[in-house]
């Protein structure tokens, strides 16, 4: 069986997710600051990396300053890999101190991106990172690809103008929305900045990626109509449904 490039039907609680994503924004930012070639390409890494941390901050409550999630390198996602089994698709959470290494690590393997891993200060982000890659498209996950060596996450700055900040995210991409959506009432300069932005988004919404449709059937003989009943499905409402026998799926999305 082959693991489906598409989110898996079991998914982390909404705060996780959103967590998630805020991580995966911040090890985007650390990515580009490290490919950086001109001055202006580095402080926009920088300022992404500062508002990036105030959301994450903020999402978790923290009082003091927090260490910016990073991805893993190569020795240590091969130090770590012999604490856990290999499938396909596959994320685990482990503690890095039995390496001699502080904070908690996550690492796996994603199908069209390769190994990936994350290192973070904590348990809680650690759990979020590993269900995220657990459940999303590979093309989000590029963030996180190992590196070849132990790559230090820039000092963020303490301070940046988080309503520039704001109306420079881009709304179709979840992990921005993640981001608007824990800066809200910091200020009311960035408030506005969002609320402009993000104009029509609901930002509360579950950042859910649907999979893609199956494919079309063969039209079967018609059969005498089943009783319509209804029932409720999360983010869609009330639907109509028949209480006619359910048939196996063609195809397997399990791992």
């Amino acid at each position: 069986m082959t693991q489906p490039d598409y989110p898996l039907p079991v998914l982390p609680s909404y705060e996780l997710y959103q967590l998630a994503h805020i991580a995966t924004f911040l090890a985007d930012g650390v990515a580009r600051h490290h490919r950086a070639r001109t001055s202006a390409e580095r402080a926009a890494a920088l300022r992404d990396l500062g508002g990036g941390r105030a959301a994450l901050e903020h999402a978790l409550g923290a009082t003091a300053a927090v260490p910016l999630p990073t991805p893993i390198d190569t020795a240590t996602f091969h130090a770590a890999r012999g604490l856990v089994a290999e499938v396909p698709r596959w994320a685990q959470v482990v503690s890095l101190a039995p390496i001699g290494q502080s904070g908690w690590g996550v690492v796996g393997y994603v199908p069209g991106v390769g190994p990936v891993g994350a290192r973070t200060p904590s348990r809680p982000t650690a759990e979020a990172v590993h269900h995220h890659m657990l459940t999303q498209p590979a093309s989000e996950l590029a963030p996180w690809a190992i590196t070849d060596k132990a790559r230090v996450a820039p000092q963020a700055p303490d301070r940046v103008d988080l309503a520039t900040f704001a109306r420079d995210l881009d709304p179709s991409r979840d992990r921005d929305r993640a981001v608007a959506r824990h800066l809200r009432g910091l200020d009311r300069r960035s408030d506005a900045a969002i609320r402009e932005r993000f104009a029509g988004i609901d930002l509360d919404a579950p950042l859910v990626v649907r999979p893609p449709a199956p494919r079309p059937r063969p039209a079967a003989r018609p059969s005498r109509p089943a009783a319509a009943g209804s029932r409720h499905l999360c983010g869609i409402g009330h639907q109509v449904t028949t209480r006619s026998v359910p048939s196996a799926p063609a195809t397997s999305a399990g791992p």
